[in-house]
């Protein structure tokens, strides 16, 4: 999708821009972003998020918080 979406998570600004569209149904567990120039994939696991292959808390907070932004901005 080519809108870039901003979010401020602990006092620091991320953008970040979906890698593709959405399916039609909005069922969606697993996300490609483009995060701050960095490709990564957000992964659904029951009501959280997290980052595809990362044991980082601190990190997966982060795509806790970009995936329920992307959520409510899309409704998924």
């Amino acid at each position: 999708m080519g809108q870039l979406l901003r979010i401020t998570f602990e006092n620091k600004d991320y953008t970040f821009k979906l890698r593709n569209a959405l399916p039609a149904d909005r069922i969606v567990n697993e996300l490609a972003i483009l995060l701050s120039g960095e490709e990564q994939v957000l992964i659904r696991e029951g009501d959280t998020w997290q980052f595809k292959n990362s044991v980082d808390k601190d990190f997966n907070r982060l795509a806790d918080a970009i995936g329920k932004a992307i959520s409510l901005r899309f409704r998924i």
